[in-house]
Formats: structure tokens, C-alpha cells, sequence
């Protein structure tokens, strides 16, 4: 899991870097499902937006189809951002799996994959 420290090294908070993650894997979205999809409201996602793209990684656009909707991008130095917070989380998880014997590792991964089937049905 990334932590609010680990995630800072990158100058971002987790809202933010958690933005970036979600841009960079579903695409553009529309500010009222990127907010959803947070679970955040619409003034924290504009907060947040609003401080992506001072940072110049992620921009907002009117939607071409309905201009009172607003689309959220995000950019190659955004793109960038997210592989550096990738790194730092395989790192962070490397250091914490480090000392854990690998029997007990197979059994917390034996865990969650049950968790995420539980999850999905």
C-alpha cells in the first residue's frame, strides 16, 4: 500500500497521485465520474485538478459534445509522475516483503486473491 510519506518523495499527496493513477489507466474522464471514481466530492476533485495542473500534469478540457461538462487528461509529465510513484511502490513493497518467509507471503497472497474474487461477485 503507498503511503501519504512515501507518495510525498513525489511532491504529490495520495488524492492526487491516486488521480493521476486513475487518468493514466482509464483515460480521459469527465470531472463528475474521475470524482466517483475517487469517492471524493466535485470541490475536492476540482481542488485537485486545480493543483495537477498548476504542476502541469494533468489538464481539463470543455467536452466537445456537451460544453458544461469539463474532461480531465492527464499529461506526459503526469504519465512520467505515476511510473516514478510505481517504482517507489514496488521499492516500498520490496523493503516491507524483505524479511516476511515465503510461506506466510503465499498465504497473504493466497488471502487476497479470495478477497478480490469475494469482491467481484
Amino acid at each position: 500500500m503507498l503511503t501519504e510519506n512515501t507518495i510525498s518523495k513525489l511532491g504529490l499527496s495520495l488524492g492526487e497521485f491516486g488521480v493521476l493513477v486513475s487518468l493514466s489507466e482509464q483515460g480521459p474522464q469527465l470531472m463528475v465520474d474521475l470524482a466517483k471514481s475517487q469517492a471524493i466530492t466535485q470541490a475536492a476533485i476540482t481542488g485537485i485538478m486545480d493543483r495537477l495542473e498548476e504542476l502541469e500534469l494533468a489538464q481539463r478540457e470543455p467536452s466537445k459534445i456537451d460544453r458544461r461538462k469539463v474532461r480531465a487528461s492527464i499529461t506526459e509529465k503526469g504519465e512520467a509522475q505515476v511510473r516514478d510513484g510505481m517504482r517507489l511502490y514496488k521499492k516500498f513493497v520490496e523493503n516491507a516483503t524483505r524479511q516476511v518467509p515465503v510461506r506466510d507471503m503465499n498465504l497473504v497472497l493466497k488471502v487476497l486473491d479470495e478477497m478480490l474474487e469475494s469482491a467481484r461477485t
